[in-house]
């Protein structure tokens, strides 16, 4: 698991540095054939000038390509993800990881312009904006106000009901066992009123805290998921004994893939525990 990992960024990040180096190419190349136009008054030397130029770029950037390249195949093979000289393809011409890996990064490269070119706010539109979330927050705060405010008058009123029926019953205690039943069972419904309506008073609970847990425990699920597919812990149990060392040293390999998925799926239940305990101050 971890050496498809390591693949997999090997292809994506040389994807990215490909892109980065021929887009300076691209700029420096135009920038001068500029200069060599303007520079020489001869038609035929400034086309001479800026070709030899272009070339000269198109060399350097394949030599910068080669030993960023080399560079990152060195530092990845040199970590923990991948272990061997072979470690990009096993031997083989392609890696099917790697392959992934760098159209991963095409389409990421693919997505930069529509990024770029967002459809954005004009001021005016920020401003209506701006205004349609100030009135929008006056307009919850004056109802959270006004449900408050309620609740308390509620809470006073069963505070005060509960204070009459404790009296009265204080006043009959000599009277029948069905009329104390029945002041007993008043009080009682208070105090449920009383504890419905400050249970009602608190705060909401923090949707930060509930959106993310669910992301970290659905991520590390699929990582387990993944890895489990990958590199189970367990060989088979009809497996041989070449095949059962070939699964525990992918098991070994997968141990920090295992380590990180049950890490978020811990951090992700803390987060959910924490989202039922902890909410907003009432406003």
């Amino acid at each position: 698991m971890a050496l498809v990992l390591a693949r997999f960024a090997f292809g994506f990040s040389l994807t990215w540095i490909i892109a980065g180096v021929l887009l300076l190419a691209t700029l420096l190349c135009i920038r001068l054939v500029g200069i060599a136009v303007v520079a020489f008054t001869d038609e035929r030397r400034g086309n001479v000038a800026g070709a030899v130029a272009v070339a000269l770029l198109v060399i350097g950037s394949l030599v910068l390509i080669y030993f960023l390249g080399d560079r990152l195949h060195t530092a990845l093979g040199a970590s923990f993800l991948a272990d061997g000289a072979n470690w990009v393809a096993g031997g083989n011409h392609l890696s099917a990881a790697a392959v992934f890996g760098a159209m991963s990064g095409v389409a990421a490269l693919a997505a930069i312009p529509a990024w770029l070119n967002r459809p954005r706010l004009t001021p005016e539109e920020k401003a209506e904006r701006a205004e349609a979330n100030r009135a929008l927050k006056e307009k919850l705060a004056a109802e959270r106000a006004k449900a408050r405010e309620k609740a308390e008058k509620e809470h006073a009123k069963a505070v005060k009901e509960q204070a009459k029926a404790q009296a009265a019953a204080a006043k009959e205690a000599k009277a029948a066992a069905k009329a104390a039943g029945a002041d007993s069972k008043a009080a009682a419904a208070g105090g449920k009123r009383a504890k419905a309506e400050v249970a009602a008073a608190r705060g909401p609970r923090r949707a930060g805290l509930g959106w993310t847990a669910l992301f970290m425990l659905l991520l590390g699920a699929v990582m387990l998921a993944f890895a489990f597919s990958v590199a189970p812990l367990a060989p088979p149990r009809n497996a041989s004994a070449a095949a059962a060392t070939y699964y525990l040293t992918l098991a070994e390999r997968a141990r920090p893939i295992y380590v990180a998925g049950g890490g978020l799926v811990g951090v992700g239940l803390l987060l959910l525990m924490l989202w039922q305990v902890w909410r907003r101050p009432a406003e």
